[in-house]
């Protein structure tokens, strides 16, 4: 299932659909990042990546701890979340 960028639509969502808000969060080609990324690959994963990468976790309706910052810094980390949430298979 594919989701748009309204983030009004909280179903399942695939690994690569995910990989696909990361991307537009960091404002990257999705096509750069797969699920062995990780923060330091990429000089737009920053601290203010990590933020957008919050808020889109909150369009979604996926809800982190800020303490939690580690799992924000790899696509597993996000997929992580997503699973906790009961969002991705």
């Amino acid at each position: 299932m594919s989701t748009s960028n309204s983030g009004s639509n909280h179903g399942k969502l695939s690994a690569n659909d995910v990989i696909q808000l990361i991307a537009e969060a960091l404002e990257i080609p999705a096509v750069k990042l797969n699920e062995t990324s990780r923060s330091h690959d990429f000089p737009e994963w920053d601290s203010m990546g990590i933020l957008t990468i919050l808020t889109m976790l909150d369009r979604e309706g996926v809800k982190c701890d800020m303490g939690n910052t580690e799992a924000l810094q790899s696509v597993q980390g996000v997929l992580g979340i997503f699973r906790s949430a009961g969002r991705v298979d």
